[in-house]
């Protein structure tokens, strides 16, 4: 019976540490794993964010608590302005969670939690979110360039975010196939033939 239980772990963190995503914007949290005060702060973060980013001119500004889907799209340009690159949106808010339970997951395992950092913990938005509303004349934070495109961080080191994030000490479901080639099946399986 153990030795099944630890071949589930080992398997659903092999998988979420081995994650290929492009981007924060591709990362998809359950979320319930997210307690509903926390999904309210985010969906609070995210809409202020969005509007200081499109100069207090949105044309679309939504965010909902049941699933964490989010709109933001600027009156300006009828685009949506870079949220990746920040913090105090949803991207950054699920990417980091998504970090830290991979993170959790890998406990005692170097190599997985270097997975977690390369593979999902330095797609997380660094740039810290405006202060003040971003303007086409660049009126806004200087943190941010005009129109509200910001330029993305030349490195992620992961120090300074002020994200908010929570633990889990359950298992996440993966979210995505495993990329490179299996690589993360074939490490479970070779496991399982370890271990019998």
């Amino acid at each position: 019976m153990r030795v099944s239980a630890a071949l589930v772990v080992f398997a659903t963190a092999a998988v979420s540490a081995q994650q290929n995503y492009t981007s924060d914007l591709d990362m998809k949290i359950d979320p319930n794993s997210v307690p509903v005060q926390t999904r309210a702060t985010w969906c609070q973060a995210q809409t202020n964010t969005c509007g200081l980013l499109c100069g207090l001119n949105t044309k679309k500004n939504s965010c909902a608590l049941v699933d964490l889907s989010f709109q933001c799209t600027c009156t300006s340009n009828n685009s949506m302005p870079g949220l990746q690159y920040y913090t105090q949106t949803m991207p950054s808010f699920i990417c980091e969670t998504l970090f830290s339970q991979c993170n959790t997951q890998q406990v005692g395992n170097a190599d997985g939690q270097k997975a977690c950092t390369d593979n999902i913990q330095k797609l997380c938005g660094q740039n810290a979110s405006p202060k003040a509303p971003v303007s086409d004349g660049g009126d806004g934070d200087s943190s941010s360039t005009p129109s509200g495109t910001p330029k993305p961080t030349s490195s992620n080191t992961g120090s300074g975010s002020s994200a908010t994030s929570t633990t889990s000490k359950g298992l996440a479901a993966p979210t995505m196939v495993p990329g490179g080639n299996g690589a993360a099946a074939a490490a479970a399986i070779g496991f399982l033939a370890y271990l019998l």
